[in-house]
């Protein structure tokens, strides 16, 4: 659990990332501590940045850390002993120097400190993580500078998961720059052939032109992470200007597990929902200090717009439209296994609503479940489906 909003004054965008980690790996912990024994954390740009708490509670590692201490103490509990590790990767002397401290705030956890860059430092950690450890990667880069193919020894390991944070308004910027030095930079991040031809061609209809470049580039690079590691599932949390309807950068799941897809998109909503409330709070911020009339704007916090709700509502519908989509008509049919991930996957919604959206279109007639069982409320993977 994250620290303190107030320490996050001016940087709002960071305490919604560290609440999808901390919500993220919170959950990831103690499900993976049922299968694996050891769990190991890599951070490749660590800091500590722009961190006001003196243990780190503002910061991804120590966010992470903590939930990986408590998952520990967990187990512990119930007789059985999660070793857990981390491996921080920092360029900048100085915070390299703040970050040995450390160690002795998580004395259950075996920390190991890189002092460089996390590009050249990859093949000493894939050599370091023990085989048998299951393995998060959490990348958070302040630019584009980063060769994929260099890294791709660590995105493709076995047993692994990562978050990656894609610098979107910064690299929006500068995409159609001829400079060679700029194009070939960004083709190392962006590997995937084909994205400039589809950022020239013109929106589709009824899509602006903003969301036309955020989905051409967003998509690059989840093909990228895709290929590159082995990810069966790719998702992505858009985080916004704290008070600008502007994306500022995204956040990027891989996954090859569709347990791991179905934690992160209950964490995602829960991130979104949570990032309206921020914003609003620094909008009304906003306009206070600008107006001096803090009392006033106070007493407006309930008042702000709040599109993430329309938004949710409008994936749900978007949900119900693939799940039909992908259901075939009689004499036809499918497992229900093999439909609910690929809605999961297309779609920012829960499990349980897609599972409701199944009691429903049963109920209304649209979807037969041959094998549904008495009082049964929600369909079972092995059931069989057709459309009517």
């Amino acid at each position: 659990m994250i620290g303190d909003l107030g320490r996050y004054a001016g940087r709002e965008q960071a305490y919604v990332k560290h609440f999808l980690l901390g919500e993220y790996l919170e959950i990831f912990a103690h499900k993976i501590g049922s299968a694996y024994s050891e769990i190991a954390y890599v951070d490749g740009f660590s800091g500590p940045w722009q961190n006001t708490g003196e243990t780190f509670e503002d910061t991804s590692f120590g966010i992470a850390l903590a939930a990986l201490t408590r998952a520990k103490a967990t187990w512990k509990g119930l007789g059985r002993n999660l070793k857990v590790s981390a491996y921080l990767v920092e360029k900048n002397p100085t915070a390299y120097a703040n970050l040995q401290g450390v160690r002795a705030l998580f004395p259950g956890v075996e920390i190991k400190t890189y002092s460089g860059s996390f590009i050249d430092r990859s093949p000493e950690l894939l050599k370091d993580i023990p085989a048998r450890a299951f393995t998060f990667l959490f990348i958070d880069p302040k630019g584009w500078g980063i060769d994929m193919q260099r890294i791709a020894c660590l995105l493709k390991r076995p047993n692994s998961e990562v978050v990656f944070n894609f610098m979107f308004d910064f690299i929006n910027r500068f995409a159609e720059f001829q400079k060679p030095q700029v194009a070939a930079s960004l083709d190392r991040l962006l590997v995937e052939p084909g994205w400039r031809a589809k950022l020239a061609a013109p929106p589709a209809t009824g899509v602006s032109q903003a969301d036309h470049r955020k989905a051409v580039l967003v998509d690059a690079f989840a093909a990228t992470l895709r290929s590159l590691g082995g990810y069966a599932h790719v998702a992505e949390t858009t985080v916004l200007r704290p008070t600008q309807d502007r994306p500022l950068y995204s956040l990027v799941y891989g996954t090859r597990s569709v347990t791991g897809l179905e934690v992160f998109r209950d964490c995602q909503i829960k991130a979104l929902r949570e990032q309206s409330q921020v914003r609003g709070v620094a909008k009304l911020n906003a306009v206070a200090a600008a107006s001096r009339q803090n009392e006033l704007f106070d007493s407006l916090s309930d008042m702000t717009p709040d599109t993430t709700t329309d938004f949710l509502d409008s994936e749900r519908r978007a949900a119900g439209d693939v799940l039909l989509n992908l259901v075939p008509t009689a004499p036809g049919a499918v497992r229900w296994v093999e439909v609910w991930p690929q809605v999961l996957a297309r779609a920012i919604v829960t499990r349980a609503q897609v599972n409701a959206l199944a009691a429903d279109l049963r109920k209304s007639g649209t979807l037969i479940f041959p094998d549904w069982e008495a009082r049964k409320r929600v369909p079972d993977d092995g059931y069989h489906l057709f459309r009517n």
